[in-house]
């Protein structure tokens, strides 16, 4: 096999889980509609039968090809079955117009939504009580 042969070396939506009940979404490449209905999918079977505390949703290594409607949507799927206390979004840490629409669509299931540069400073946040 060629050294420059263009396969995929990581699955673009990634759940992992942690004791502390927080659930991390890692979005990686081109998010479309379709990426992200998947995406809100699994973390909510990933989530079902457990306490979940907070959500973490990590998309340093992705770009957008999605529609608003596509994000609120899967934001909206993810708050109705998950019913996190916060979440944290790992980006860039800026107030982007994604970010906005992913907290005001938070913020109508009463979840707190915040913006982190740094992953370690997002778990401390979503640790708090």
């Amino acid at each position: 096999m060629p050294l420059d042969n263009n396969t995929p070396d990581v699955d673009q939506v990634r759940i992992e889980t942690d004791i502390h009940g927080i659930l991390t979404l890692r979005l990686r490449g081109e998010l479309t509609g379709d990426v992200l209905r998947r995406a809100a999918d699994r973390l909510a079977a990933a989530g079902q039968d457990k306490r979940v505390d907070g959500v973490l949703i990590e998309s340093k290594d992705s770009s957008v090809a999605y529609e608003i409607a596509d994000l609120v949507a899967a934001i909206e799927h993810i708050m109705e079955e998950l019913s996190p206390r916060r979440c944290a979004h790992v980006s860039h840490g800026e107030r982007t117009r994604p970010y906005m629409i992913m907290e005001s669509t938070a913020r109508a299931f009463a979840v707190k939504l915040q913006p982190f540069a740094c992953e370690t400073q997002a778990r401390a946040w979503l640790l708090q009580r």
